[in-house]
C-alpha cells in the first residue's frame, strides 16, 4: 500500500486531501510546511509527496527544488489555486511530476496518485535490469480501451530504466506527460469528444468509452487506433503519439501557464509536455505529436 506525504498549512485542505486518499486505501502522513516535510522525508521515505504552493517557512516550489537534491527518487505533485499559473509552471520546471488545481482535487487526485505510484513502482522494479537493454525502437498499437494506457506507459518506464537512460524523476515525469497525451489522442482525437473546461475523472472517461462502444452507429469511430513509438539512441529518447481521428487538437491549447490554460484541460496537458520535454513537435494535420528528451542534458 503506497505511503503519501501531504504538505499544507491549511488544516481544512489537509483534511480534504487526506479524505480523498483514505478513500483509495492509502496511508497518509502530513506536514504543515516544506521544512517539516523535509524532516519527515529524512525519517520516512514516502511513495509520493503532495504539496500546497503557498506555505510559511518553505513553499511548494522550494520544497520540490530541495527534494531534487535530498530525495530525488520521490515524485511530487503540486496543488495550486487559480491565479498561480506561473508558479505551477515553475514547479514543473524544477521537478514536479504533475500539478492540479485545488478545485479539481476530488476529480483528478485519485487517478494521478494511482498513476504516479504505478510508474514509480515500475521504475524501481526495473532498476535491477539497468543497462541490460540496448537502445532501440519499440512500436505499440492501442485500441480505444483507456484501461491499457497506464500499463503501456508503465512498460515504457521499465524499458527506459532497463536501457539506463534518463534520471528516475525524468522517467516518471515523462510517463505522466505520455499518459496525458495518449488519453487525449483517444478521447478527444479519435472519439472527437469536445474539450471541457472541467477535467474528466477516470470514472467519467470509462463511462464515456463504454457508452460509445455500445452504439453500433459509432463503430467506425470506436475502431480507430492510436500508436506510440519509443525510439532511444545514445543522444535522445523520442516518443511519437499518433491517432486517426479529427477531433480537437492539443495544438490549439491556450499558452501554458496563462489563466486561460487553467480553464482548458489541454492547457494543463501542454504545460506538462513543454515543461518535461526538451522539444515538442505537432504535425500540420495535428494527428502526430513528437516528444524529445535529450539523454545528455
Amino acid at each position: 500500500m503506497p505511503n503519501i506525504l501531504v504538505v499544507d498549512d491549511s488544516a481544512t485542505q489537509i483534511a480534504l486531501i487526506t479524505s480523498v486518499l483514505h478513500q483509495q486505501g492509502l496511508r497518509v502522513r502530513t506536514a504543515s510546511n516544506g521544512l517539516e516535510a523535509l524532516a519527515s522525508l529524512r525519517e520516512h521515505t514516502p511513495d509520493l509527496v503532495i504539496t500546497d504552493m503557498q506555505m510559511p517557512e518553505m513553499n511548494g516550489v522550494e520544497l520540490i527544488r530541495a527534494m531534487r537534491t535530498e530525495c530525488s527518487l520521490v515524485p511530487a505533485v503540486l496543488v495550486t489555486a487559480f491565479g498561480n499559473e506561473d508558479l505551477a509552471a515553475e514547479a514543473l520546471g524544477v521537478g514536479a511530476a504533475n500539478y492540479i488545481s485545488k478545485d479539481h482535487v476530488g476529480i483528478l487526485l485519485p487517478d494521478i496518485v494511482n498513476r504516479i505510484t504505478a510508474f514509480a513502482q515500475a521504475n524501481a522494479q526495473s532498476l535491477y535490469l539497468k543497462g541490460a537493454l540496448t537502445p532501440t525502437t519499440f512500436d505499440f498499437v492501442l485500441d480505444c480501451s483507456i484501461e491499457r494506457i497506464t500499463p503501456l506507459v508503465s512498460l515504457i518506464v521499465r524499458l527506459l530504466a532497463a536501457m539506463n537512460v534518463l534520471h528516475t524523476s525524468d522517467r516518471i515525469r515523462i510517463a505522466e506527460a505520455l499518459d496525458y497525451l495518449i488519453t487525449h489522442s483517444i478521447i478527444h482525437g479519435n472519439f472527437e469528444q469536445p474539450v471541457r473546461s472541467t477535467p474528466m475523472s477516470i470514472d467519467y472517461t470509462r463511462a464515456l468509452v463504454a457508452e460509445k462502444l455500445e452504439d453500433e452507429s459509432l463503430r467506425a469511430m470506436t475502431e480507430r487506433i492510436a500508436t506510440v513509438r519509443l525510439e532511444v539512441t545514445r543522444r535522445e529518447a523520442r516518443f511519437v503519439v499518433a491517432h486517426e481521428g479529427s477531433g480537437q487538437s492539443i495544438h490549439h491549447a491556450p499558452l501554458p501557464g496563462t489563466p486561460q490554460s487553467f480553464s482548458d484541460e489541454r492547457g494543463r496537458g501542454m504545460l506538462l509536455l513543454t515543461s518535461v520535454m526538451d522539444e515538442v513537435f505537432i504535425d500540420s494535420a495535428a494527428r502526430n505529436v513528437t516528444l524529445v528528451k535529450y539523454v545528455s542534458r
